[in-house]
């Protein structure tokens, strides 16, 4: 179907192939006729107006089939997942980027049909090797991108942020965490082993001589001497149980001293394991999480940013995968897109994880296209009116609330 814009280009090139062969058939009217006087000013005019509609007819036929081109096809346009901007839901893409193409294809009148890449890395491979005519979704602008496909105008100013779970609600949970913490764990498997060998000791220097507060039977003897060493040890001293041979007292000295330390040991201990799960929680920015554990999404720009971090980096496929990766504690974090992170945080992760820290790595998204591609005009066109005439305002009011 040809556009109205189209059909006044024809009739155009009617007329003006009209006025050609009238002006073909006066030059020969002239140079057959005895008129000297009118000949030669007559028959110049007539040429200059002969090659003008020569000229302007040929121009219109080069430019109409290109732009016929672009109206005719049909654009293969590449997406993924990237919630709020592209996601499915109820067997449909929704979301910002999509109803921003939904504009931008209405206002340059471009049909199109819609499919969904894996990967970012599918992607732009696919736009680039021209399997898509077009990628959308949240596609940062980057040099390196640049060289293997071209990009319209930047559509959304983006940046990267942390999200870390959120325990706030819940203090068992960060009072279990601090008692089974390895360091808590190894105090006490310490403390438990040397009461263990201080028990036996008195136990067997007092059975002999004493077997009335510590029986020579080993399970009741053992009992009592561990009752010992415990009420020792914390420096209760009941006094119920009270060594009266000189190797059992020599030890009981000992032990008594001992429990001094063991106690002091376990309270800096205590403090330890305190200040190292605050600090675990206590992420504000990217250089708290040094040494820690970082989920993000292989072949993002995130993951080319953290490359060069002091952390350790989970790259994985899917946005879902890098989410559940934080639930099951495989990672301490997640650095990603902030929109995307926010997102989350506010729907299915709500309760669950926070995002912290300032927007960092700031980045642009844009609209995807293949080298000199024809169609990169169109849509930069469109993306300006769709921002001049305030429906870009209403599509982000929609998805991100009012700034």
């Amino acid at each position: 179907m040809y556009e109205s814009s189209d059909k006044n280009t024809i009739l155009f090139c009617i007329a003006f192939y009209k006025i050609y062969t009238q002006s073909e058939r006066t030059l020969i009217y002239y140079k057959q006729s005895r008129i000297k006087q009118v000949e030669v000013r007559v028959y110049k005019i007539f040429s200059k107006i002969k090659l003008f509609c020569l000229i302007f007819i040929l121009s219109v036929l080069v430019a109409c089939p290109a732009q016929a081109q672009i109206s005719a096809n049909v654009l293969k346009v590449a997406t993924k997942t990237f919630p709020p901007f592209t996601f499915e839901q109820n067997g449909q893409y929704v979301g910002f980027s999509i109803d921003l193409w939904k504009e931008i294809s209405e206002e340059s009148k471009i049909e199109y049909e819609l499919y969904e890449e894996s990967t970012i890395v599918d992607l732009l491979n696919a736009v680039s090797t021209g399997l898509a005519d077009v990628g959308i979704a949240g596609i940062t602008i980057t040099s390196k991108r640049e060289e293997a496909v071209d990009f319209s105008y930047p559509f959304f100013e983006s940046g990267l942020q942390i999200l870390i779970p959120s325990h706030s609600s819940s203090s068992f949970f960060f009072l279990f965490s601090l008692l089974f913490s390895p360091i808590v764990l190894q105090t006490i498997a310490f403390i438990a082993v040397t009461t263990l060998i201080s028990a036996h000791l008195i136990w067997y220097f007092e059975c002999q001589k004493n077997s009335n507060m510590f029986p020579r039977e080993y399970l009741l003897g053992i009992t009592e001497a561990l009752w010992w060493a415990v009420v020792t040890v914390v420096t209760v001293g009941y006094g119920d149980k009270v060594p009266k041979d000189l190797p059992g007292r020599i030890i009981a000295s000992i032990w008594m001293f001992s429990g001094i330390l063991i106690i002091s040991y376990f309270t800096a201990s205590m403090s330890s394991a305190l200040t190292v799960q605050q600090l675990n929680t206590n992420v504000n920015k990217l250089t708290d999480l040094t040494g820690k554990q970082v989920s993000t999404i292989k072949g993002s720009t995130a993951a080319d940013y953290l490359k060069n971090r002091p952390l350790g980096i989970l790259e994985l496929d899917k946005i879902e995968d890098m989410f559940q990766a934080l639930k099951e504690k495989k990672v301490n974090a997640v650095v990603y897109d902030s929109p995307v992170l926010l997102y989350y945080a506010n729907t299915e992760g709500a309760g669950k994880v926070k995002v912290v820290g300032s927007v960092f790595q700031k980045q642009s998204y844009g609209i995807a296209l293949k080298r000199d591609s024809p169609y990169r005009e169109v849509i930069n066109k469109a993306l300006l009116t769709i921002k001049e005439n305030g429906n870009y305002d209403k599509l982000y009011e929609k998805w991100f609330g009012k700034e």
